[in-house]
């Protein structure tokens, strides 16, 4: 295996991936073969929060990523508590079987940068750097406005838990700034801007009516889902915004990739 060498004394790091809310936005083929090619065969992993523990692997371009959970809806439904839980067992279960080092980064879309940062301080000096990519650090006041869109899709503890003031609690417990990564180890954030055109829809047209939600009640700029203060939080490191890139082209553009392998390298 080639493994890529951290900043400042960092160790050997592999890196680890945790997708959002329900995995509705799934890392694209383009995103996970363009880490798979800067990190090497075999050295980045997949979870997905699904109470499955069942492992896969895929070759992009000859390049082995290694997959553990279901990819599905049901992934990313739970609390943030619950869903930290598993990212820990999943993490150990690569750990004994996978080859995952003892530290890694961490790349977390939306509600999975909330997760990450619980499991940061569940398990202290594990995790080297994390970045960030439109998570709703301060909330979304979406989840409050459409929490029935939850409750229907078996969602509610997780839309709970992203409301701008469960949110507020939660900084106050577990904050960015001296949060207990590897020591020399830092949160990045990467933020995306998008229009009200039907061209950035979503999956289900989630991007689109929350683009326009959010213009038409709190007339704030976003991602379509994340409002653009909430993606920033006290303690991390923005890397930048990219424009008409929405909540889902977070994780399917190749630039995003290669922003975070930027900063998590050191760049």
């Amino acid at each position: 295996m080639v493994h890529e060498h951290g900043q400042d004394g960092a160790p050997a790091a592999d890196l680890v991936l945790l997708h959002g809310l329900s995995n509705v936005h799934r890392w694209s083929r383009t995103f996970l073969q363009t880490l798979a090619h800067l990190w090497g065969s075999g050295n980045v992993y997949v979870l997905y929060t699904h109470p499955s523990n069942r492992i896969w692997t895929r070759s992009y371009n000859g390049n082995r990523i290694t997959f553990i959970g279901k990819n599905s809806y049901n992934a990313g439904t739970a609390s943030v508590d619950t869903q930290a839980r598993r990212m820990a067992e999943k993490v150990h279960i690569l750990q004994e079987r996978c080859g995952l080092r003892k530290h890694f980064h961490v790349i977390a879309h939306s509600m999975g940068g909330l997760v990450t940062r619980k499991f940061v301080y569940d398990h202290p000096g594990t995790v080297v750097n994390v970045v960030t990519l439109g998570t709703p650090h301060h909330g979304s006041p979406l989840a409050r406005i459409f929490r029935w869109i939850g409750i229907l899709a078996g969602s509610s503890q997780a839309f709970a838990n992203l409301t701008p003031e469960w949110l507020e609690e939660f900084n106050r417990q577990y904050p960015v700034a001296g949060a207990p990564l590897f020591p020399g180890g830092k949160f990045y954030t990467i933020r995306g801007y998008t229009t009200g055109s039907p061209k950035h829809w979503g999956k289900f047209g989630e991007v689109f009516f929350g683009w326009h939600t959010l213009q038409i009640l709190y007339s704030v700029a976003s991602d379509g889902l994340v409002p653009e203060d909430s993606a920033l939080i006290e303690g991390a490191i923005h890397v930048g915004d990219f424009e008409a890139c929405d909540h889902l082209g977070l994780v399917t553009r190749a630039d995003v990739a290669k922003a975070c392998a930027t900063c998590l390298r050191g760049g």
